[in-house]
């Protein structure tokens, strides 16, 4: 819908200000839609291809050559410019339809299940590709039901319920909204018994669990608080070896919104 292939059934929308039923054309020339199974010409070869489609889409001529070269760079596919298409891996189709997208610059990308059929090393190379181009600015919607595959790069989520958007927000807030508290690990490099009797003296730290050369508590201190616990064992002679937030991976994270929403 958000690539103006089908109508809204009820309500309105705009992508990047414009109206998706009545200024459908301009959202086109402003997005990138890759579907799951991404249809290239076979008989091309890479260079040929983001040729064809820059020229479709309307890329100045003196400047598709450049636009080829980035988007190629972008999605590390260089060494394959002269490859033709029917010789790539399902991965490097998926990152040559992402070239495509890339060659006329779009402002937005709306991905449908970009890592469907991939090896767990495409998937690698791909997850890469995308945390590169959100590093660059790139803006990216990705529609997937296997939630492994945006962990470690995804910034927000929305999660869908019989076609609409019951929680969404920044992967931080969701979590903080779900699990209340925080979960800490510290790591020391000897024994953690001292620094067991200076955290349990701190009114911030809850349910603290230890072990041999580490400590997990909760704590619904916010980050400052945190650093400043982190700077009290500091303080107090303890070596550190580490001081990390445990961070819960989508699937948790979906399935303990859902099964909150289910109690209700």
């Amino acid at each position: 819908m958000l690539a103006t292939l089908l109508r809204p059934t009820s309500g309105t929308a705009t992508v990047l200000g414009y109206d998706l039923t009545k200024e459908y054309l301009d959202v086109r020339r402003k997005i990138g839609y890759m579907p799951d199974f991404f249809n290239l010409y076979n008989d091309l070869t890479l260079q040929e291809c983001l040729n064809f489609f820059a020229k479709v889409y309307g890329v100045e001529k003196a400047e598709i050559p450049d636009k080829i070269d980035a988007a190629l760079n972008s999605v590390d596919l260089q060494e394959k410019r002269h490859d033709f298409i029917r010789h790539l891996s399902r991965g490097m189709v998926q990152r040559i339809g992402l070239a495509c997208l890339l060659v006329r610059d779009a402002q937005l990308l709306l991905l449908d299940e970009p890592a469907s059929g991939l090896d767990p090393f495409a998937r690698i190379g791909l997850k890469n590709v995308l945390r590169n181009l959100g590093a660059q600015g790139k803006t990216i919607i990705i529609s997937s039901h296997i939630l492994t595959e945006l962990s470690g790069f995804c910034t927000h989520i929305a999660i869908m319920e019989r076609g609409k958007i019951v929680l969404h927000g920044s992967v931080e807030e969701l979590n903080q909204k779900v699990h209340k508290k925080r979960k800490v690990t510290v790591s020391f490099l000897d024994s953690s018994q001292k620094p067991a009797s200076i955290l349990l003296n701190l009114k911030s730290v809850e349910n603290m669990l230890v072990e041999k050369d580490s400590i997990h508590f909760e704590t619904q201190a916010d980050l400052k608080e945190l650093a400043s616990v982190n700077k009290i064992l500091v303080d107090n002679g303890i070596e550190v070896t580490g001081f990390h937030q445990n961070k819960c991976d989508l699937e948790q994270l979906f399935m303990s919104i859902t099964s909150q929403k289910e109690t209700k």
